[in-house]
């Protein structure tokens, strides 16, 4: 079967200027011109375009549409695994926000009350809900699915009393930093106590530790400036950057 233009547009619910749009960039073209001059679309082109709205649902650039659509479909269907696995994530994330407005509703109209425990396990949530919105595109750069889901996990599995320890770890890196900061003649002193605070906090959230992984975490702080601000903001202009090189000097 064949589509016109007009035809297709309205099939999968878009404009002909958009169907005009993608030939005239060559990320899809027609299977073949009429003799009136009208474009015609068959079962291939169909599917294509259902993949090209796939990957626009997703937030791709139709650059990186067309470079995507050159894979072969096994690696295709390997990426839009790992992309619904995003999806799954930020549903559940999504769902436990409501689960948290809802509850907070009751309690603001005495109808319910929750306990400390369960309180906490909220935070958790919200938490892990604030980091994805926040850092999520970019961690997946880095990091693959299963990484940040048993990540993730380890952190909502934590107690309050290894939540208390982590948050006191973090705070002693930070104290540091800012002594560290204020007299440069102790950079090279403190690098390796710098390493090993930095090191134990993520012992909480990552399921496995690897100095190459550390490393590069630590290049992510540099190249995006919102990594960067969380330890510019709490220790000083500068501490993100004598953390990066603490972490490479005692892994070298």
């Amino acid at each position: 079967m064949q589509y016109t233009i007009k035809q297709l547009a309205d099939l999968v619910g878009i404009s002909t200027r958009t169907l005009r749009y993608y030939d005239q960039i060559n990320l899809l073209k027609p299977a073949t011109i009429s003799e009136a001059g009208y474009r015609l679309y068959g079962p291939q082109q169909v599917q294509r375009l259902r993949q090209i709205m796939t990957y626009r649902a997703l937030d791709f650039s139709l650059a990186d549409i067309a470079t995507i659509l050159t894979k072969k479909p096994d690696q295709l269907t390997a990426d839009l695994n790992q992309q619904l696995l995003h999806l799954q994530h930020q549903a559940q994330q999504l769902q436990l926000t409501i689960e948290a407005v809802q509850q907070q509703i009751l309690i603001n109209q005495g109808v319910s009350q929750m306990t400390d425990q369960e309180q906490f396990e909220i935070f958790k949530q919200q938490q892990l809900a604030t980091n994805e919105k926040q850092f999520g595109a970019e961690v997946r750069n880095k990091y693959s699915e299963p990484e940040i889901s048993a990540a993730n996990q380890k952190y909502a599995q934590l107690s309050v009393e290894q939540f208390t320890v982590m948050q006191q770890t973090e705070q002693q890196l930070i104290e540091l930093l800012k002594t560290t900061l204020a007299n440069s003649e102790t950079i090279i002193a403190n690098q390796a106590t710098i390493y090993q605070l930095h090191k134990q906090w993520l012992t909480y959230t990552w399921p496995n530790y690897s100095t190459a992984a550390h490393r590069g975490l630590a290049d992510m702080y540099l190249a995006d400036e919102r990594f960067t601000s969380y330890y510019d903001e709490r220790a000083g202009k500068g501490a993100t950057q004598i953390l990066r090189d603490s972490i490479y000097a005692a892994t070298q």
